[in-house]
């Protein structure tokens, strides 16, 4: 492998399993190949994003400003693919991604690596809109602006309007 590149590649690195109306839903990438300094784009697709039945709001990032890590409010638009389609879609153009960390198997794990880990994660926001009676599913995707098509980390997650999802799911697993 001597003289290939890795390319820019990202992976969730926090990503809960279902979207829920009006709580607001974190999660965050890493990277897992080479630096880039382009950027990248978190965007959120679907049938019920595209026909209006699930919508997005308070798009948010954490950011360290002046040594403190603090939420900053990015305009998250529901944006017309060229396809017809409508997604939500924020980019960030300036947005330096980090080389990936050394994430070598059976290492003893130090404090310095959990802190490295911290501050490469680049975390995010959403708060979730869907009054219906299913779960739907959408695509939750970051993509790295230098390596769209093969660097993303993509996860499809259900949204759901049971603010009382998990209770629920517990109940469920005890009977």
């Amino acid at each position: 492998m001597l003289g290939i590149k890795k390319q820019v590649n990202l992976r969730f690195s926090t990503c809960g399993e279902i979207m829920i109306d009006g709580l607001p839903f974190s999660f965050g990438v890493e990277s897992s190949g080479k630096a880039s300094k382009k950027g990248l784009c978190v965007s959120i697709s679907g049938e019920d994003v595209d026909n209006g039945k699930i919508t997005f709001s308070g798009l948010t990032r954490n950011c360290y400003v002046k040594g403190k890590l603090q939420p900053v409010r990015y305009d998250f638009k529901l944006t017309t693919k060229k396809d017809g389609k409508r997604i939500y879609m924020a980019r960030f153009p300036d947005l330096e991604i980090p080389d990936a960390l050394d994430t070598k198997m059976f290492k003893k794990v130090t404090e310095q690596d959990v802190l490295n880990r911290m501050n490469n994660e680049i975390s995010f926001k959403v708060t979730p809109h869907y009054s219906g009676e299913d779960t739907p599913e959408i695509l939750l995707t970051v993509y790295p602006l230098e390596n769209v098509l093969t660097g993303s980390a993509a996860a499809w997650l259900k949204v759901t309007s049971d603010t009382d999802y998990f209770l629920h799911k517990l109940n469920k697993r005890r009977k």
